[in-house]
């Protein structure tokens, strides 16, 4: 409808606004007018039509009342000229009368509308008959395209005939054509009306609209101007306004630009760059003041003429031509990629460097370049003589650091010489003047070899080229090491050298120990220099919270001489001291503290110092690190929980230091002052019935020496403790006595928290003839071998690797064969402890395979079998395979220890006898050799028996089914793995049963093997009885 009435107003040429809204109204009015019209003008038809079937039916009766007389005597004659008398009423079209069947007995007819009722000639044609039965009241009329037809019976009761009439609707076809015509009439009248209004009406809007279009068009040269319309049309007034806004921001927008154009083009002018601009020929178009002084051309004489000939050396024409081209055809989409380096040439044909940045811009229909260039001589000048600088330089930092690296070796060549033989020297017989004199030359020595190490250091800070490294270690080794290294000289001035670390400082950091260590000597060092009389302490506790990481404190506090305030300032500059004379007084190169405060930056921290003349100083520092993965040390520790030790130490800053570490590893410690309290505190702790089980005891005490009472606590009466002896200051002959003595361990003060734990946890150890622990044994022993497990059973992966982490090494743990293959190929052991049989692929299979691949290239790894075989052969058989050594099932410690030391497969122990008959009487398993195994660890051995309960069921089920199959492959199997599950309880009955029906499996031998079920069940009943009453 849209469309037509579009396409209607085009062709009568209405295109304005006005004109179409005319149309459409003049439309829309025209249809409901007509739509009114027909549908009153047929209503009134139908109305009227209604009346004549009315009147037609009322005429049908009379007339049929008037017949029923002629009728009834078939006077033929007389119905038809009662049927001629109706010839008056113009009407009757047509009036025939029937009898009962239908049969034709009169018919009249009017030919015209204007002619008289004529007799029809007689026909023997039946006319249909209305529906039978119907009374004389009941009438059917039908309206036809030109007659109403009326049916009445004659006859009162029973109809004798019928009448049938035809009657012409004159009056409803009138009155239809009357309506219309006046509708015709009236909707004209109200067109035109409507019409003239609605044109009146829109008038005033349509002006309105006229004036904002015009101002619309003149808007770019309005200056800023507004349109005033009034209007009460919400939708025009918002045009208006929008107008109004967009010619003041147009406004706005033009003067913006024209001001950006002559401030463009007065940094053009002022730009000290040359900016030339080029059209898609290479012609220049603008050419800036800078431009004709960097080359010596006017801006007449540049402009129209090739960018290329007239800037640019001959040799580089056709590049820069075809570096425009491409720029015209392909839009950058980085201008920084157009940024380049290349050479110009002025009018003279000098040619120069310039850098060049080029940039298109579209501009009316046509693309331009830009091109930026920049005298670069100078520059390019400046950095040839930087770049001979900086070589001339490195070449001097090279020769600075080949001297002083030459120097260096060449004075520790003859430095070390010196001190070692000068300690030779002293370690012979020598009067007071020689020995003197060789301290004076050691000391000296030492000095110098301390200087070098500054200027050393020193030098490497300046070139940036000292290195840190990123390891785990442990933060109170590390501080008791700084500490003991110095405690000789402490202890030559009689100063009290002491540490302390806060609980909360944890241990276990990831950093550059070294470093750490050395900032730590230097302090220390200075507070022993500077002190004449009192103590040097070193504090330690956590700093403030990082984000990362953590942070720790350092404090070095003497009661020395003292820094003035004046002077605090100058102690962190290179070559500096307080003071001149004490460089004189003291020596030293004023490196010490500079060097330790580029270290602590380095390390993320700060140093400061708090100090007062004449009471002393504080020297701190903190640093930044991340916390460390060793967490070995709990699972070492965890069965010393509640181990009773007792300390007894001279210096009570070491023994809190003492008490408070033993603390941390759960241990209940108990300290005395004296070898009195000490006596005293042994001897009450055995009448209670809980003796002591570690003595730590210092050199000297206030009452006695610690020798002394060691060798006095043998003679007691009381059950010995482990003896710890810690010594201040080591003296020839201190080991010998310690041997003679007893004494588990001797260490040097301050001690390593990782020394003590391992000395403490070797002293209770029940290995037997252990040597004396020293500070160079616990070395020794500290290297973690890296073990790959295979086993699978449980209970005895869960029994190796505690055993193997109490002795520090890392282990992985593999099911079966095959994830020990995985294993080994992803990463390198220092030794595997191979199962022989096991599920999916046993131990002799995955040695076979790791040979191979040994074969092909790979690093030889020791293997060591770790089974349950124990009889003849068994040993030879694994080590055919290719193992390198052998252990048999239940494993010992000592025999563990023993074999990873002798891991290249040399001295490993020779299997243990195991007969098939149980011992007669003998107990159902031997608890304190079980105990003994497990280094006295009842928390152990209570999980392995829950452990073992668990998972007997089920290696019981599999022997059963075995048997009962007749399966003697699975019987082997199944036999071996539960022989192996007992026999870490040193269960002897129900390992020889086991083993009776392994050894049945491996021959084939099934007719005794229910027999020696039952009697394996009965042992396994046993076992569970004893376990019973442990758990």
């Amino acid at each position: 409808m849209i469309q037509l009435l579009r396409r209607l107003a085009d062709r009568a040429g209405l295109h304005s606004l006005g004109q179409q809204l005319t149309l459409l109204f003049a439309v829309l009015l025209t249809l409901s007018v007509s739509a009114y019209s027909l549908y009153t003008g047929f209503d009134q038809a139908n109305y009227v039509e209604r009346l004549e079937r009315a009147h037609a039916d009322e005429l049908t009766r009379h007339l049929a009342a008037v017949l029923e007389p002629h009728v009834a005597s078939n006077d033929r004659r007389g119905i038809t000229e009662h049927l001629l008398e109706s010839s008056s009423n113009s009407a009757i079209l047509r009036l025939t009368v029937t009898d009962r069947q239908g049969n034709p007995l009169a018919s009249v007819q009017r030919i015209t509308d204007t002619a008289p009722l004529t007799a029809e000639p007689d026909s023997d044609t039946p006319i249909p008959l209305p529906d039978q039965g119907r009374q004389a009241g009941s009438v059917e009329a039908q309206a036809g395209s030109s007659a109403i037809v009326a049916w009445v019976g004659i006859g009162d009761k029973a109809p004798m005939g019928w009448l049938r009439s035809e009657i012409h609707p004159a009056a409803a076809n009138d009155s239809l054509h009357h309506i219309l015509k006046d509708s015709v009439l009236a909707g004209l009248l109200t067109l035109l009306i409507g019409t003239v209004t609605i044109l009146i009406f829109l008038r005033p809007p349509l002006r309105s609209l006229e004036r904002a279009t015009a101002f619309a068009e003149a808007m770019e040269n309005c200056q800023g101007d507004t349109l005033n319309e009034p209007t009460s049309v919400v939708e025009i007034r918002k045009l208006v306004d929008a107008l109004n806004w967009t010619s003041i921001r147009l406004f706005d927008g033009q003067s913006a630009l024209a001001a950006s154009e002559l401030r463009n083009r007065a940094i053009a002018e002022a730009a000290l760059d040359c900016i030339i601009t080029v059209d898609a020929l290479g012609r220049i178009l603008e050419f800036n003041p800078a431009a004709e002084r960097t080359f010596g051309i006017s801006r007449a004489d540049a402009l129209h003429q090739p960018v290329s000939e007239l800037l640019f050396p001959e040799q580089l024409r056709d590049t820069h031509s075809a570096r425009l081209r491409e720029l015209l055809e392909h839009q950058p989409s980085d201008t920084q990629q157009q940024r380049i380096e290349t050479l110009a040439r002025r009018y003279n044909g000098e040619e120069f460097p310039v850098e060049m940045a080029l940039v298109t811009v579209d501009g009316g229909g046509s693309r331009l370049i830009t091109a930026y260039l920049r005298d670069i001589g100078e520059r390019k000048e400046t950095e040839r003589i930087m770049r001979q600088a900086k070589e001339s330089a490195e070449a001097n930092s090279r020769s600075k650091s080949d001297f002083l690296a030459n120097m260096s070796h060449e004075i520790r060549t003859p430095m070390n010489a010196i001190l070692g033989m000068t300690d030779l020297a002293l370690e012979t017989e020598l009067d007071e003047e020689q020995k003197e004199y060789l301290t004076l030359v050691k000391s000296s020595a030492n000095s110098l070899l301390g200087i070098i190490n500054d200027i050393l250091d020193f030098s490497k800070i300046e070139a940036g080229k000292l290195d840190f490294e990123h390891i785990d270690f442990s933060l109170r080794d590390c501080v008791a090491l700084a500490v003991r290294t110095l405690q000789q000289r402490a202890a030559e001035k009689d100063l009290l050298l002491s540490v302390q670390v806060a609980p909360e400082v944890p241990d276990s950091l990831i950093g550059d120990p070294h470093r750490l260590r050395q900032v730590l000597i230097n302090m220390i060092s200075n507070g022993i220099k500077f002190t004449a009389e009192g103590s040097v302490k070193v504090i330690v506790q956590a700093g403030p919270a990082i984000e990362e990481g953590v942070s720790i404190e350092f404090s070095v506090q003497d009661t020395g001489m003292g820094i003035p305030a004046e002077k605090q300032g100058l102690i962190f500059e290179a070559f500096s001291q307080a003071d001149t004379s004490t460089t004189r007084r003291y020596g030293g190169t004023g490196l010490g503290l500079t060097i330790s405060a580029q270290l602590v930056q380095a390390m993320g921290g700060q140093i400061s110092v708090d100090s007062t003349p004449g009471v002393g100083s504080t020297f701190r520092f903190t640093a930044r690190f991340e916390r460390g993965q060793c967490t070995a040390s709990t699972d070492e520790r965890a069965h010393l929980e509640g181990l009773p030790v007792l300390v007894a130490v001279d210096n009570p800053t070491e023994r809190a230091t003492l008490i408070e570490l033993l603390s941390q590893w759960r241990m209940a410690p108990t300290c005395a002052p004296d070898a009195s309290a000490c006596l005293r505190e042994l001897t009450q702790a055995a009448s209670n019935g809980l003796p002591y089980r570690v003595v730590i005891l210092g050199t000297q005490l206030p009452d006695a020496q610690g020798f002394s009472l060691a060798e006095t606590i043998p003679q007691t009466g009381i059950p010995q403790p482990c003896v710890i002896m810690l010594a201040g200051e080591g003296r020839r002959g201190d080991g010998a006595r310690c041997r003679e003595l007893g004494i588990a361990a001797y260490l040097p003060m301050p001690v390593e928290a990782s020394d003590l734990l391992n000395a403490i946890l070797l002293s209770v150890d029940p290995i037997d003839e252990r040597p004396l622990i020293t500070r160079h044994t616990l070395r020794e022993q500290r290297r973690q071998l890296r073990i790959l497990l295979a086993e699978d059973n449980v209970v005895n992966q869960t029994l190796a690797m505690r055993l193997l982490a109490k002795l520090g090494h890392h282990v992985e743990v593999a099911n079966n064969g095959e994830e020990a293959l995985a294993l080994h190929a992803a990463g390198r052991f220092d030794a595997i402890l191979m199962d022989v049989q096991m599920p999916v692929m046993g131990g002799f299979e995955a040695t076979a395979e790791i040979r191979g691949r040994e074969a092909a290239g790979m690093p030889h790894t020791p293997i060591i079998a770790m089974t349950a075989h124990a009889m003849k052969g068994d040993r030879e058989r694994c080590l055919q395979a290719g193992m390198d050594g052998y252990l048999s099932k239940p494993v010992h410690a000592p025999d563990l220890v023993e074999v990873l030391i002798h891991h290249t497969g040399h001295n490993d122990p020779a299997p243990a006898p195991v007969t098939e008959s149980a011992p007669v009487g003998g107990p159902i398993f031997d608890r304190e050799q079980v105990l003994a195994n497990l280094g006295n660890d009842e928390d152990l051995l209570a999980q392995l028996m829950v452990m073992y309960s668990e998972d007997e069921r089920r290696l019981l089920a599999d022997v059963e089914a075995a048997v009962a199959a007749g399966d003697a492959e699975a019987l082997y199997g199944r036999a071996h793995a539960l022989k192996g599950a007992v026999s870490n309880f040193c269960a002897s009955r129900a390992q020889a049963k086991a083993q009776q029906l392994e050894r049945m499996g491996r021959e084939k031998n099934l007719e005794q093997a229910p027999v020696a079920l039952r009697e394996l069940q009965q042992e396994l009943a046993a076992l569970r009885e004893a376990f019973g009453q442990y758990c």
